[in-house]
């Protein structure tokens, strides 16, 4: 099988490495934010169930260059749907686009959804009935310049979303993104952690679940795959067991502070909600001891209007606190606003935070 693998964008290179980990297979980078790879059935259950860096697995069925809607029908309209689809099922069409077009996302979808309904018909003589809700089965089209990927999605809402975030920060932060900041950070369980701008917790609780190989056990049973009759779902339960078996419960150096209380305490409920245990305190993070192996941070970025100079001082006063500490060895720090980091970094790292430019930078 051909799997279609997204992410963040600017964090490929650690996704790759986790599927590399996750299923011993090689994936290549695609795009933005997207990586390929050939797979069996039990790639699509170990990668949803155990990756912590990827968004979405899509067992792609079709790639194909177009210019028109109707060379897009044609193409989608190829595909054997009958092969993936009961009868009795629904499915949606959900489409993305990217690039210069005369048509919209919702076109594309139409036409899409259209060349579904006849190619079914065609081969099995049924119509298939439309769920736009709750469907049985999602088709992803995604329209990329003059190319159409065509696949069937097997995760559903987002991997990065866990389920364990029951405290909701102002500004939360990706899980995903969290974790690629503690890989980036080569932070080992035998190590100390600590995350000084906290929040909610994430990037801690993620150093955790990490070190103790922990899966996605809250989204258990909400894949889009147990919906899907060709794949081995049986033989999917068994495997559940054994990632779950596999995971490793011992004590850790992971520590956070935040100097807000409310986010203190709702980093501790989150901990609790995701099963790790994390030590997280109240404290001043330019006054705080950075005695830990590795420290790992999201920075505040300052964006509403008239704050940006209260962000540059913060910035400069937790900049002279890192350097003036020598018990560090690493430090992993992602900022909306590199510039007003004085230190040249040993390695900058660009990537895309939805729509905001954003870096990761590592001192050493």
């Amino acid at each position: 099988m051909e799997l279609l693998l997204t992410t963040e964008r600017g964090i490929e290179s650690v996704a790759a490495q986790e599927v590399r980990e996750l299923i011993r297979r090689r994936a290549s980078v695609a795009g933005e934010g997207r990586l390929r790879v050939r797979g069996d059935a039990r790639d699509i259950l170990t990668l949803n169930y155990c990756s912590n860096s990827l968004h979405r697995v899509v067992l792609l069925l079709l790639e194909s260059d177009f210019s028109t809607l109707d060379e897009l029908y044609r193409a989608v309209k190829g595909i054997a749907f009958h092969e993936y689809l009961s009868p009795e099922q629904s499915f949606a069409v959900k489409a993305s686009r990217m690039g210069e077009h005369d048509f919209t996302s919702l076109d594309v979808a139409r036409v899409a959804g259209q060349a579904v309904i006849d190619s079914y018909a065609e081969a099995r003589g049924v119509r298939l009935k439309v769920n736009l809700d709750s469907p049985d089965v999602v088709v992803r089209v995604e329209v990329r310049q003059s190319k159409c990927y065509v696949g069937i999605d097997t995760t559903g809402e987002s991997l990065h979303r866990r389920g364990y975030r029951v405290y909701q920060h102002p500004a939360p932060l990706k899980p995903s993104i969290s974790y690629a900041l503690v890989r980036i950070a080569e932070w080992s369980a035998e190590e100390s952690l600590l995350d000084p701008f906290c929040g909610s917790g994430t990037i801690c609780i993620e150093a955790a679940r990490y070190a103790w190989r922990m899966p996605n056990l809250l989204r258990r049973e909400s894949f889009l795959f147990w919906k899907l009759k060709f794949l081995p779902l049986e033989e999917f339960r068994e495997m559940l067991a054994e990632a779950e078996a596999r995971v490793r419960k011992r004590e850790l150096s992971i520590r956070g502070c935040d100097i807000s209380p409310k986010h203190v305490a709702g980093a501790r409920q989150n901990a609790e909600r995701a099963g790790v245990a994390v030590s997280f305190f109240t404290c001043d993070a330019t006054r705080v001891s950075l005695d830990c192996d590795k420290l790992v941070t999201n920075l505040p970025y300052g964006l509403r209007i008239g704050s940006r100079y209260k962000i540059a001082r913060l910035y400069k006063k937790f900049e002279r606190h890192l350097l003036a500490s020598d018990s560090w060895r690493r430090a992993v720090i992602l900022t909306g606003a590199p510039e007003f980091f004085e230190t040249e970094p040993a390695q900058r790292i660009d990537i895309m935070y939805g729509s905001l430019p954003t870096a990761i930078l590592v001192f050493d």
